[in-house]
Parts: structure tokens; sequence; C-alpha cells
């Protein structure tokens, strides 16, 4: 029990000093400063700080959230951001490596195979680069290259090192490489990984485009759409390595999966606050749109089940009253894009995108 605790105690911990070094790299990203040079400091006065003050966690603790020498008030992003990466590390760790024995509980640890390792590995580096992504995205509302460029590329790595290794262990068991037919390019990790990333890419530009025609603004950003791709490599090279899958297409139907759940996120998360700014802003059409849309939608999905609706001309009509205030709430939205009439309202998506990330890594069975 004590050596797994141990282990499982190293990597939270492990977790919380990589969370710190996140906090770097956000708030430096936001700031355009190298995240290397120069040494922590404080935000407020510039006073480089000492090693104790960087403790991840408890620094914040014992501090009571102020800095050592101006005494102004620490950012709750510090703490939140080295806990929840703690606390990843260590949910991916039980998730992936299943180092929990379930006959002995902690008193033994499961041997964890090569495979188990990769994945691992591979998942953490994504997370470190998908919490940056929210960070900056939150603190900013942009999404840097330097975030998206290099999480594309891992999931392309990843894919090709798991096909490498594969042919590996085939030669070495068999003498011999396996022979390159179509059927094993299809099922290739390499095949998976690139074409997720596609569909990602291309399903999110199609809907940051739908705004164009109609009020000449984007839907969503361009880095949203890097977000996507990222993602679609990502689990487009870990549904590659299922060897239940004989064709691309479940990697596609994750990604847009994925995307669902991003706006589901988006959508349960951000609109009561982004309500709340629609009254501050006595943005009075959009309000009254939207909530004209959420009790006709509810009263429509209450009224199927009851039967209500069961007469064609009914069904029909409500099915295209619904629509329409649908339309005119998108409209009223793209078009406060569009003017800046509600500058300040819109939430970023790049959040909603990797906590869709984060469940799917939990979801899908490794």
């Amino acid at each position: 029990m004590g050596f797994t605790l141990l282990v499982l105690g190293w990597i939270f911990i492990i977790g919380l000093v990589i969370g710190s070094f996140l906090n770097v790299v956000i708030l430096r990203t936001v700031s355009g400063e190298s995240i290397v040079l120069p040494a922590s400091k404080c935000p407020k006065c510039g006073t480089p700080l000492k090693w104790y003050h960087n403790i991840p966690v408890l620094s914040y603790i014992f501090l009571r959230g102020k800095c050592a020498f101006c005494k102004e008030h620490i950012s709750i992003q510090y703490p939140i951001v080295e806990l929840f990466t703690g606390v990843i590390f260590l949910a991916l760790f039980l998730k992936i490596c299943k180092p929990i024995d379930p006959l002995f509980g902690l008193s033994a640890m499961m041997p964890i195979g090569w495979y188990q390792l990769l994945v691992y590995i591979f998942a953490i580096i994504v997370t470190c680069f998908l919490i940056a992504i929210a960070g900056t995205d939150i603190l900013e509302k942009k999404v840097a290259d330097i975030h998206t460029i290099p999480l594309i590329a891992f999931g392309l790595i990843f894919s090709l090192l798991y096909t490498g290794a594969t042919v590996y262990v085939y030669h070495k068991e068999l003498g011999e490489f396996p022979k390159l037919t179509l059927e094993l390019c299809m099922t290739s990790p390499v095949v998976f990984s690139i074409i997720a990333g596609i569909a990602g890419f291309v399903v999110m530009e199609i809907a940051a485009r739908i705004g164009l025609p109609l009020v000449g603004a984007r839907i969503f950003g361009e880095g949203d759409s890097y977000i996507a791709a990222g993602l679609g490599t990502v689990f487009g090279g870990l549904l590659g390595t299922v060897e239940t899958f004989h064709n691309p297409l479940p990697a596609v139907w994750t990604i847009l999966i994925i995307l669902a759940m991003s706006c589901a996120a988006q959508l349960v998360i951000t609109l009561p606050v982004f309500m709340h700014k629609l009254v501050k802003k006595k943005n009075w059409i959009t309000f009254g749109s939207i909530c004209a849309f959420i009790v006709y939608t509810a009263s429509y999905l209450i009224a199927r089940p009851l039967g209500w609706l069961d007469n064609s001309v009914a069904y029909w009509a409500s099915t295209i009253v619904l629509l329409a205030i649908g339309i005119f709430v998108c409209r009223e939205i793209l078009l406060g894009v569009k003017n800046k009439v509600s500058e300040g309202l819109y939430l970023p998506f790049g959040p909603a995108m990797v906590l869709a990330g984060f469940v799917s890594f939990f979801l899908l069975n490794l």
C-alpha cells in the first residue's frame, strides 16, 4: 500500500509543479514575455519572488492570497490551475495505466505496459497544451498558435510513434515486416489522426463561416478551428490504436461528438453569464429573443410527449415557429458581433472545447 500511495502522491505533486509552470506560460503568453527569463516576479510590483513563494498551492495559502512584498491580492488562477493540473495528472494515470489491483486494492500495484505508459505520457503532454489554451483564451479571448500548432503536431507524432512501435514488435516476434496493404493503411493510427484532424478543422471552419454571408463576421475565431484540428489528431491517433476499428469513420464521429459536447458545455456554463451581461448592456432585443427561444423550446419538448402536436398542422406550424425564433436569435447575436453593439458580451469557445476534450479522455476506452 505504501508504494502505491507514494507513486500516486508523486504524480499529484508533479502535476502541481507543472501546473505552476503552466501559470507562467499562460500569463507570459498574454504579456508576450519569454517563459524562461526573467525569473518569477510579482505581476503588480515586479519584485522577484523567492523560491518559497513559488511552492504550488501552499505558498498561496501561507501568503493568504497576497504578495509578500506589496500585499496586493494574488489571482486565484494560480492555485486553481495548479490543483486542476495535479488532479488531471492523477486521474489520467488511474484511467490509462490502471495501477489499482481490483482484488488487492492499494496493497499491490498492477504492472504497467509500454502502451499504457506511451498513452499516459502523451495524455499529460496534451493536457498541458489544453490548459494553456484554455487559460490564454479566458484571459485574452485569443488562441495562440504556439499552443495549437504543437497540439496538432503531437497528435500526429503519437500516431507515428505508436505505428513504429507496433511494426517493431511485429518484426521482433515474426521476423518480418507487415505487408503494406490498403487495409493496413486504413487502420493505421496515422491515417485516423490525419482524417480526424482535417474533419475537426473543416467542420469548425464551415460553422464559423456561416456568419460571413449573413452579417459579414465569423461565428468562431480562427484559433477555435486549430483547437478542433488538434483534438482531431489527438483522439484520431488514440482511436487508431484500438484494434476493433477498421476504418477512420469512428474517429470522425468522435471529433463531431466532442464539438457537440463543446457547444453543450458552452451553453450550460456561459448562458447565465451572457444573459446577465445583456441586461447590464440593456440589449433587450437579444435578451428577449433568447428568453423566447428558451421558453418556446421547453414548451415544444413538453408538448410532443403529451401528444399535443400529433396533428400534422400543429406539428409543422410549431416546428416552423421554433426554427424562425432560433434563426432570429442567431441573427441578433451575429449582428451584435458585426456592429459591436454587444461588444464585451461574447465569451471564448476554446475553454468549452478543452473541457469536452478532457471529458473524452475519460469516456473513451483507451
